[in-house]
């Protein structure tokens, strides 16, 4: 009996014995070689050979992870993503126990396949098994941050670090930090992974932003606590997106902006905010339907225009239905380049007051701009006709008027301009249209009384 007893337990353990050989393949030189070869053309980016060479390893080695690895991730690098999805299903079919990275991967190729949510499942689950994994977790973070899900993403971040300090998570924190306005924090971030590595190409492309940033940083702060008791006061929140902007920190500026559009739509300096933002961001067909027009920056608007524009939002926001701030605001507009701003508010002052001549004359000076010259002439004829002593009226009309080749007419309307503002200008521009017509002498007599008003100004 003991006999028989000793002989099944031999018997099981040349079974097992032989089972275990099984799992535990040993590469031969060749393949060492091959793994080798595949190493090295991963780190020279060669992904269509390492490819090749991770297929001759699976082949055979079929129950080995780590060659499914990297045959999965050059796939991927080189964009297969049909052979990156068969080595995947192959993968959880061939072994019974897959790696973790098999979720990772997983997610990586949804992502590629345009699936975010899909990828970021996959790479949760891939966390879920092992949380001290810093590129999933970075991964995880990268796409929050693309989302523009910033808690989510600083959290995510931190716990990277907590596994690995690296500059990539340092100034990627940096970066949610300063989008939820933890200010402090966020320097000291970036200030970190600067003495990490200040050669990174990340932190590069961000120091300019950190540097501003701390240019600022008082005046946001202070910014931020009068907002704190006002929340829903827009002009502090444009003054804040005007912050940003002078620091060409677009994206808050948009931000800040956009918010203030939404609690003052009647307002139109968030609406250039927002503009400028959006250029600065190269979003320009989202700039141009807010109705901006190229050139448009920050450094076009001076403070006399700021602060001009600031008080007729303001004057808006109590009168909403007066016309001559609208008018006002469209003459600004106009001033700055932006007509088809400026024709929205000169046609909803026209709105409110149909006699109003200022509107008519905005409205011409925004339709010239725009090309639409013939809507531009009857604008101001009609802008003449509802005020006769509008001397800039007369003074624009004479001048489409020698635009339209028509000098009589506008020899009459530069004398009624004359008639109420004699300028200089207005005489050169007369002195021109006589000479066009044969009349030299009184071409010159307008020449000699311009000269004699400059001469007059210039003591």
């Amino acid at each position: 009996m003991r006999f028989l007893d000793r002989h099944k337990v031999f018997a099981v353990l040349l079974l097992t014995g032989a089972f275990l050989a099984a799992c535990h393949h040993r590469p031969s030189k060749k393949e060492n070689a091959i793994r080798a070869e595949l190493r090295q053309a991963l780190r020279a980016h060669e992904f269509e050979k390492a490819a090749d060479l991770a297929r001759r390893i699976v082949q055979s080695a079929p129950t080995d992870n780590g060659a499914r690895e990297r045959l999965v991730r050059a796939q991927l690098a080189s964009r297969d993503l049909t052979g990156a999805k068969q080595t995947l299903e192959d993968w959880r079919r061939d072994i019974r126990n897959p790696s973790e990275k098999i979720d990772e991967y997983t997610g990586d190729l949804a992502l590629a396949e345009n699936d975010p949510t899909r990828a970021m499942d996959f790479w949760s689950k891939a966390v879920a098994i092992k949380p001290k994994r810093p590129r999933v977790l970075e991964k995880i973070a990268r796409m929050q941050s693309a989302q523009g899900h910033w808690n989510e993403a600083e959290q995510s971040w931190t716990s990277a670090l907590q596994t690995r300090e690296s500059a990539t998570a340092r100034i990627n924190r940096a970066i949610c930090r300063h989008h939820l306005h933890y200010w402090e924090d966020a320097l000291e971030d970036f200030h970190r992974a600067y003495d990490l590595a200040p050669g990174d190409p990340e932190v590069q492309r961000a120091g300019k932003l950190f540097e501003q940033l701390s240019n600022i940083v008082d005046a946001v702060r202070d910014l931020d606590g009068r907002l704190a008791v006002a929340p829903k006061d827009a002009g502090l929140m444009c003054d804040r997106a005007l912050l940003f902007l002078r620091a060409e920190n677009a994206e808050l500026a948009l931000k800040d902006s956009e918010n203030a559009a939404t609690l003052a739509p009647w307002a139109v300096r968030p609406k250039l905010f927002q503009a400028i933002a959006l250029i600065q961001l190269a979003r320009f067909s989202e700039a141009e339907q807010l109705g901006a027009r190229r050139p448009l920056h920050v450094d076009l608007l001076t403070p006399e225009f700021l602060q001009s524009i600031s008080r007729i939002d303001a004057d808006i926001s109590v009168e909403r239905t007066n016309a001559d701030l609208y008018a006002a605001r469209a003459w600004q507009l106009n001033e700055i380049a932006q007509p088809t701003l400026a024709l929205q508010d000169a046609e909803h002052a026209a709105q409110l007051n149909p006699k109003s001549a200022g509107a008519c004359a905005e409205k011409s000076y925004a339709l010239k701009k725009l090309g639409r010259d013939a809507e531009a002439f009857d604008q101001i004829k009609r802008a003449t006709e509802l005020d006769a002593q509008f001397a800039t009226a007369w003074q624009y009309r004479g001048e489409l008027e020698m635009a339209r080749a028509d000098y009589n007419g506008a020899i009459e309307s530069f004398s009624r301009a004359l008639a109420l503002n004699k300028s200089a200008v207005i005489l050169q521009k007369r002195e021109q249209c006589y000479r066009e017509v044969g009349l030299l002498a009184k071409a010159e007599q307008d020449h000699r009384a311009m000269e004699e008003l400059i001469a007059k100004a210039m003591q």
